[in-house]
């Protein structure tokens, strides 16, 4: 009996990405966790690895992983760090750390993920983006700038690598998750297990009508 299909989480949490670990779960595959604490309860569908992208020994982590567990099918980057504040009021430290942690990490994951996926005959690789992949609100200076350079990595990767059967897609998620760090401060108004279904469903198309760009609101949000 063949494997089954992996997913890999970069940055797991308990909103959205407890809820693709469930939707892929019920098709059967296996999904690897990836956080910078593996929090419990286990994952019931895979395993959950305590990895910070940032680490000065990231690379060599993932090489690792990808020898044990093998290449990912489809891998989402998740990964958010917020910041809000007056630019006057930003500092430089919280800058970086948005940078950081959306741009480089990605750009981490992916220099480490795509030649094995490639060679494995392709796959899906998502990105997560926000309402800041698109405008940049008057206190929203680090965190619009980080999602607007992932939006550009993941342009720049749907480009290189979909000639070797990677879709590469990225999401702009506007609005808020229920069940995320910030869902108790402003009014949640996207439902995780329906976002984690949009999900499953850009994995399963076929190179002849790949999405690059998908926007995915609640109904009552205003846009």
């Amino acid at each position: 009996m063949a494997a089954p299909a992996q997913l890999w989480i970069a940055g797991y949490g308990p909103g959205l990405g407890a809820a693709l670990a469930a939707r892929f779960a019920r098709e059967h595959w296996r999904v690897l966790a990836l956080s910078r604490s593996a929090p419990e309860p286990a994952l019931a569908s895979g395993a959950h690895v305590a990895l910070d992208l940032l680490a000065a020994d990231a690379a060599a982590r993932l090489a690792q992983l990808i020898a044990e567990h093998g290449a990912p099918r489809v891998l989402v980057y998740d990964v958010g760090v917020f910041r809000r504040a007056a630019f006057a009021a930003l500092r430089e430290d919280d800058f970086r750390a948005c940078w950081e942690g959306m741009a480089l990490g990605a750009f981490r994951v992916a220099q480490a993920i795509l030649p094995a996926m490639t060679q494995a005959g392709g796959g899906t690789l998502i990105f997560s983006g926000a309402t800041a992949s698109l405008r940049g609100g008057a206190e929203f200076a680090a965190f619009a700038s980080a999602k607007f350079a992932l939006r550009g990595l993941a342009q720049a990767l749907a480009r290189a690598y979909q000639p070797q059967g990677v879709h590469v897609a990225h999401t702009i998620l506007d609005g808020v998750l229920a069940d995320g760090a910030r869902a108790g401060r402003y009014a949640a108004r996207l439902d995780p297990a329906a976002v984690a279904d949009a999900y499953w469903h850009l994995t399963r198309q076929t190179p002849g009508a790949w999405t690059h760009e998908l926007d995915l609101r609640g109904a009552d949000e205003p846009f």
